[in-house]
């Protein structure tokens, strides 16, 4: 049996634990939300596809540390100028196209597991125009911020009296399954760059 610490930003807790158990099992029954932030077992980053490796794959015979970290300041943040609504993504829209050419699939929020996975929501970038964000989605549009970061931008009707109160019913539960979407970005990015390194390594100039 394995002791283990697991939890997150807000709380950890000790969890006595078969070896045989699967990181994402020790992640529910310990109530911690693994979509948002990046987890690590024993301050190292997980990859895409070890939540389902048990404690025993990674050679944990003893004691170990299996936390979920939300790093705020890359997070997806609203900001209201005047009569408009600027969502700013945490990540850079350079980045966001290198997902969506090499790890597609970790711009997509997803729900159950096996027969029951169901896609529930997903990212992307327009193809033109300020983009769009909705209850099913968000697609950044072409402008960036000054850092270069991926936005959108929306406007806020004429008449509006109240635009936080606007801003929270259209874009507010939007954009916590987008932060927990662009929290798988890191890890992606981690290992497009490892995969190029290796290709690039096997590539000779004659």
């Amino acid at each position: 049996m394995i002791k283990a610490i697991i939890g997150n930003n807000i709380s950890r807790s000790q969890s006595i634990i078969d070896e045989n158990t699967t990181l994402r099992e020790a992640l529910e029954q310990a109530n911690i939300d693994y979509a948002i932030g990046m987890t690590s077992l024993d301050g190292v980053t997980l990859k895409a596809g070890d939540l389902d490796k048990t404690f025993a794959d990674f050679g944990i015979e003893d004691h170990c540390y299996l936390m979920n970290v939300v790093k705020a300041d890359n997070a997806a943040t609203i900001k209201v100028v005047g009569g408009v609504a600027v969502v700013e993504s945490g990540a850079e829209l350079a980045t966001i196209a290198k997902v969506a050419k090499y790890r597609p699939e970790a711009l997509s929020l997803f729900k159950g597991t096996g027969k029951d996975k169901e896609e529930v929501f997903k990212v992307g970038i327009a193809k033109a125009g300020t983009g769009s964000i909705n209850q099913y989605g968000a697609s950044y549009g072409t402008a960036t911020n000054a850092d270069g970061k991926a936005t959108i931008t929306l406007m806020i009707p004429d008449g509006t009296t109240n635009a936080k109160a606007w801003v929270m019913e259209k874009v507010g539960p939007a954009i916590l399954n987008l932060n927990k979407v662009e929290a798988q970005f890191e890890g992606a990015i981690d290992e497009i760059d490892a995969e190029l390194e290796a290709i690039e390594g096997n590539i000779a100039i004659l």
